[in-house]
């Protein structure tokens, strides 16, 4: 059973010991970005550790003409550098808000088409630029695009709320606290999952570059892949609304297709357990991500013909 207390508009969350159940099963409002710039850099630079050799020579190909959001030479060369451009070129005319997320209900079944009209969401679009990468006959420019997509997108879809929706904006709307930290702004149950929780996950002071021991990271990432294997673009987004049911919405007070009202005091215990979540959807984003693209890349005859 879940413990709740509240006082003053303040639920305290309490949760059952489900540390456990989380290991074993090892969306967001167009406004969220997904993981922030730490979550998706981190995801990013385990793949870059991944990558094949000819992978590595394709992306360095792809990218060598990069540019910004204005147009000018960018200089990014790893997908670490470009794993939050998606989010980057927000209210230009390149951006596509829908596709970062799946906006599956939280607690029913329901037809695709119904959250994802026309194909305008995270999975579909996914599968559609894998496609477009994956052409040799397409230009340059839609290859470097394709390719920076696809980056973002699987890292946006292995975020539990990027692929669930409670009537609240994939937990835009759920006003929470964490226990023991203070901030200077008001936070949300996305934003936390996002940043806060990200942070405390990677145990780095940084928001933006990833944690120092990346390395040891990718080779743990590189051991989750073989156990939980590849998988894609429909069972991530499986996989991470599964994970919102059972742990980011795991909170005191929730009722299904009813976002909350009163302000949710997140306690230490849903903090651990969302930390250990988090860590593993980073790990293994970062390991399917490099395996995608090694075997997009596998068919390539060399890095030449991937800048053509």
């Amino acid at each position: 059973m879940l413990g709740a207390s509240a006082a003053g508009g303040l639920v305290r969350i309490s949760l059952p010991p489900l540390l456990s159940l989380v290991v074993a099963l090892a969306l967001v409002s167009p406004s969220a970005r997904a993981w922030g710039p730490l979550g998706h850099r981190t995801i990013g630079a385990i793949a870059d550790r991944l990558l094949t050799p000819q992978a590595h020579a394709a992306v360095a190909a792809l990218l060598a003409r990069d540019v910004d959001r204005d147009g000018d030479p960018s200089r990014r060369a790893t997908l670490e550098a470009v794993s939050d451009w998606a989010d980057e070129i927000r209210g230009t005319p390149a951006s596509h808000p829908r596709w970062h997320y799946d906006n599956a209900p939280l607690c029913r079944r329901a037809a695709k088409s119904t959250y994802c009209p026309d194909g305008e969401c995270n999975t579909e679009q996914l599968k559609r630029l894998v496609r477009v990468l994956a052409d040799p006959r397409a230009s340059l420019s839609e290859r470097n695009a394709a390719l920076k997509w696809v980056v973002h997108l699987t890292e946006d879809i292995h975020q539990p709320l990027h692929a669930a929706d409670n009537d609240d904006h994939g937990g835009n709307a759920v006003r929470v606290v964490l226990e023991g930290v203070r901030t200077r702004r008001p936070l949300n149950l996305h934003g936390v999952w996002d940043n806060e929780l990200v942070q405390r996950a990677l145990d780095t002071p940084n928001r933006r570059r990833p944690p120092a021991d990346i390395d040891a990271l990718a080779a743990e990432a590189e051991r989750a892949l073989r156990t939980q294997g590849e998988g894609t673009p429909d069972s991530w987004a499986a996989e991470s609304r599964r994970l919102a049911r059972t742990v980011a919405y795991h909170y005191p007070g929730f009722r299904c297709d009813r976002r909350a009202d009163a302000t949710i005091l997140l306690d230490l215990k849903y903090q651990a357990v969302a930390e250990t979540v988090i860590r593993e959807r980073l790990l293994i984003a970062g390991a399917r991500l490099a395996s995608l693209l090694n075997g997009i890349f596998a068919a390539y005859p060399d890095a030449a013909a991937t800048a053509r």
